[in-house]
């Protein structure tokens, strides 16, 4: 579960109640029972507010501003249900909302828009393309909508939709930087071959040999079986997608230099070959998309609130051992008084920041930390860590709450057996 850039927040809108007692007869109860519900909502009391509409709403059913008023109040719980971070918890009084007034196109964006960050993207589709058809032009839904349609590697329609709200509004924040992304990646994956498997939907150049497509669908689902085992049954939402570039094409696509061996950036991208135009190894392939699927695992635990050094450290732990080059950086940079401060590394960023070499000493310092956390407090206490960064706060606090280790510690308990 990835929490979306904070123009999802900004397109889901702002909700306003209805307030007043429109159609209602003087002393009416249905009326009192609004009023309270207007109060209650006002005092933020979301839940409060929804039980006094949902009395006035049992006996006036036909009053338009009892229903407005009770589906913004839904709308509103599971906007503050969201900002906790419970978007499962969320999504049930969006289904209410949109139950009650299946016109009112605002709770379907909403939802789509939490599906979104639950990276279930077909029900996100579902949603938008109903408020769409409910409410023809609005910006908000056609933006998120052509999201959605990038997420299911859809780039031509993803287009679409990003070319209409740009007409409409040139200016819109974010949206210009999207779209040039998906026109280059679209221009270099045009007539790319697809293929699938249970959980992973993969396109690759035309001339990849079928024994390397069927080696990566193999290893994709390896990935997904024993990954999610170490990580206590945590089976992200599928298809996952996975693009696949020849040479020369990864770095063209993603704009990354040839020093990153893959991403994950909603997709799992990676390149075919080496550096030199050579096709890459069984065992180098399985190990760069293991990698890039726990980020996958991770993402569906903690959403974007796992720091640099965690999300890195982890995939590297989990697809690799951590190797005696390694160890031999880490105590040469440490001697000369160049490690990094874990604080340093959280930043989520910090790929574009450093050079290759700086990049490097990055990667192996938070492999021997979160390798060292992983052998010393095993799996259910490491998850455990994962789960209560997902409710946001301060990394070391949260380390130091859940495994009883702070930074200092950890940075010097890591050189204990390294290689």
């Amino acid at each position: 579960m990835r929490v979306l850039p904070t123009w999802v927040a900004r397109l889901a809108g702002c909700l306003a109640i209805a307030l007043g007692s429109a159609g209602f007869a003087t002393g009416d109860q249905a009326s009192e029972y609004n009023d309270m519900g207007i109060a209650a909502y006002n005092a933020g009391h979301f839940t409060e507010a929804i039980r006094y509409f949902e009395k006035s709403h049992e006996l006036a059913r036909d009053n338009a501003t009892v229903r407005h008023n009770l589906c913004n109040a839904e709308q509103s719980l599971a906007s503050e249900l969201a900002k906790a971070n419970r978007l499962t918890e969320a999504v049930e009084p969006l289904k209410t909302a949109i139950g009650i007034e299946p016109e009112n196109p605002a709770p379907l964006i909403q939802l789509g828009s939490y599906y979104l960050q639950m990276d279930e993207v077909q029900q996100a589709i579902f949603r938008l393309e109903e408020a769409i058809e409910l409410k023809p032009g609005e910006l908000a839904a056609h933006e998120l909508l052509g999201e959605a349609y990038y997420r299911d590697n859809d780039l031509p329609s993803a287009r679409v939709q990003w070319d209409y709200v740009l007409k409409m509004e040139p200016s819109r924040k974010g949206l210009k930087e999207r779209y040039d992304k998906a026109f280059r990646e679209e221009s270099v994956e045009n007539g790319y071959r697809r293929g699938e498997s249970r959980h992973f939907k993969v396109s690759c150049p035309k001339d990849t040999p079928s024994l390397l497509r069927s080696q990566v669908l193999t290893a994709l689902e390896r990935a997904y079986l024993n990954i999610s085992r170490k990580l206590d049954g945590t089976f992200p939402p599928t298809p996952i997608q996975v693009v696949l570039y020849g040479d020369g094409q990864f770095s063209e696509a993603t704009q990354m230099g040839e020093n990153i061996a893959a991403i994950f950036d909603g997709k799992i991208r990676a390149p075919l070959t080496d550096g030199k135009g050579a096709l890459l190894n069984e065992l180098e392939m399985e190990r760069r998309l293991t990698h890039e699927y726990v980020h996958v695992a991770e993402r569906a635990i903690a959403g974007d609130k796992i720091p640099w050094w965690i999300n890195e450290g982890l995939a590297q732990t989990l697809s690799q051992d951590l190797e005696s080059n390694e160890g031999a950086l880490l105590r040469q940079e440490k001697a000369a008084g160049n490690l990094f401060s874990l604080t340093a590394l959280e930043a989520h960023q910090l790929k574009a920041a450093l050079t290759p070499e700086r990049l490097n000493l990055a990667y192996a310092e938070s492999h021997a930390a979160v390798k060292t956390l992983w052998d010393r407090y095993g799996q259910r206490r490491f998850l455990q860590m994962l789960r209560a960064l997902a409710q946001g706060g301060q990394t070391e606090a949260i380390l130091r709450d859940n495994l009883g280790i702070d930074y200092a510690t950890l940075q010097e308990d890591m050189f204990i057996n390294l290689p």
